[in-house]
């Protein structure tokens, strides 16, 4: 629970230090809000939470998918520019993300900066151990993280059920057919 309020006062604090920041979701790869900050846009309404996490997860599905196929390493980050603004998703731990809503007058450059750093301070409290009251972990601290966090690779169920399935059998050649 604690750490819930902490990367909700980290996306607040990352909104009031970037005003062009509209919201922010701190997200799991599978969908589930973890915390939010999300305002109201300029024609009154507001993004609902759980939707965006559970298309931020289908986003990062396709993200994914084309990072391997093209080979361009671990999955950092992905960006999405449409007319009124940016949506930048970062990765923030192996198992969450981080979505932003920004204006279209932001500076990219800043967005990222600030997107990164929020993102490894979200990795980081997200790994902190928790203790609970009735059994104290002696668990050893986390490795520090990368300031450029990954996600680890996630396979889609498709293609797990493919990669586990037995092989088909060999077609039979009829030179080698023996009569009884």
């Amino acid at each position: 629970m604690a750490a819930e309020a902490a990367v909700t006062e980290e996306l607040r604090a990352l909104r009031a230090r970037v005003p062009q920041v509209g919201g922010a979701l701190a997200a799991t790869v599978d969908g589930f809000v973890l915390a939010e900050d999300l305002a109201r846009a300029q024609d009154g309404r507001r993004p609902e939470a759980e939707p965006l996490a559970a298309l931020t997860a289908a986003a990062l599905g396709l993200a994914f998918r084309m990072n391997e196929a093209t080979e361009r390493g671990a999955f950092r980050e992905l960006l999405l520019h449409g007319e009124l603004g940016y949506v930048a998703t970062y990765a923030a731990g192996p198992t969450a993300v981080l979505t932003l809503l920004a204006d279209d007058r932001i500076n990219v450059g800043r967005l990222h900066l600030e997107g990164r750093r929020a993102a490894g301070r979200i990795g980081a409290l997200l790994a902190e151990p928790r203790s609970f009251p009735a059994e104290q972990s002696a668990a050893e601290p986390p490795a520090p993280s990368d300031s450029r966090p990954q996600l680890e690779r996630r396979r889609l169920p498709l293609e797990r059920r493919r990669r586990n399935a037995p092989a088909p059998p060999a077609p039979e050649d009829p030179a080698r057919r023996t009569t009884k």
